[in-house]
């Protein structure tokens, strides 16, 4: 059975969650709360509810907060009847979200990314849009999913694809859709060709600074883009300086001891420093579009010429 919370003077409705997915959920848990999903503001959360005679510290609503996020791909809510004063600067220390109907509701981080997408004139896609747009583009994801099924299978957590699938409807790109399930989901023209040419105006450089080395350590583990990846992809001749795409997540991580004789002019590899991790792929190459938009400033007519037949190639 359903029921309702309110929230800033609006009702939301609770819906029970399925016995198949809180069989996820560790014993204690299964026994001591009552299981809710809520949309609030565009953004799917669980909703937990202690029964009665279970009580547990904000350090612990934290623990149990995180542990079901990474099991449900979603934000974790705890709803409560009342909380004294105290309660309520103890859980916001701990950085608990809470909802008390009527009255209170700790909810800072998702009211953040629905206030980051609410300006629906946006110049170009953001680097997580972008990756789901490709993604369905390039087959390796469907029309027709949920936020929580993509954070399962993409390197973005929840919050920030749900800020995507709003960035892409803003831009006419996608239609977000509410399924049987009461979960909303991202839906995408059938048209590839068609829905590409319409992208193309927002579409961002993947790469966001290059690079040279003499040496890199455990060069075999990241893709190769460039020209690299392009003379794999079409009839075009390798070049000699092999190019890599680094992700900036993984780029932080890189230290002195793994890259040598870096430099902004030459060397053995060139190092692409993307904004995204590339779509994954069954070779050791970056993903077609993604590429195609890294050599978008190479004007030899021979790169171009391939470019564009390996676009077409795709559709």
């Amino acid at each position: 059975m359903s029921k309702t919370i309110v929230i800033a003077g609006k009702d939301y409705e609770l819906l029970p969650v399925g016995t198949g997915r809180i069989r996820l959920v560790w014993t204690e848990a299964r026994v001591a709360f009552l299981f809710y999903s809520c949309t609030y503001k565009d953004v799917e959360m669980i909703v937990l509810e202690a029964k009665d005679g279970f009580h547990f510290t904000p350090r612990k609503l934290r623990l149990i907060a995180e542990r079901m996020a990474a099991i449900f791909n979603m934000p974790v809510v705890f709803l409560f009847d009342s909380l004294p004063y105290l309660e309520r600067n103890r859980l916001i220390d701990q950085n608990v979200y809470f909802v008390v109907s009527g009255k209170y509701a700790f909810l800072p981080n998702l009211i953040i990314a629905v206030r980051g997408v609410e300006p629906l004139e946006a110049s170009q896609l953001s680097p997580a849009a972008q990756w789901l747009l490709f993604g369905y583009l390039q087959g390796y994801i469907q029309s027709n999913v949920t936020a929580r099924e993509l954070a399962s299978m993409t390197p973005y957590k929840y919050v920030t694809i749900t800020v995507a699938f709003r960035l892409l409807e803003s831009l006419k790109l996608c239609r977000i859709e509410l399924g049987d399930d009461s979960y909303k989901r991202i839906v995408f023209n059938e048209d590839k060709s068609a829905l590409y040419n319409l992208a193309k105006p927002y579409l961002i450089n993947p790469v966001h600074e290059r690079m040279y080395c003499e040496g890199l350590k455990n060069a075999n583990q990241y893709k190769q883009a460039g020209i690299s990846a392009l003379s794999h992809y079409s009839a075009l001749n390798p070049d000699e300086i092999c190019t890599i795409a680094i992700p900036t997540t993984q780029w932080r991580q890189c230290n002195a001891t793994d890259i040598i004789g870096i430099n902004p002019y030459e060397g053995k590899y060139c190092i692409e420093v993307w904004h995204y991790l590339p779509i994954p792929t069954d070779a050791q190459y970056v993903d077609k579009l993604s590429l195609a938009l890294s050599l978008q400033d190479d004007h030899d007519p021979r790169v171009e010429k391939e470019v564009e037949q390996m676009i077409e190639q795709i559709w």
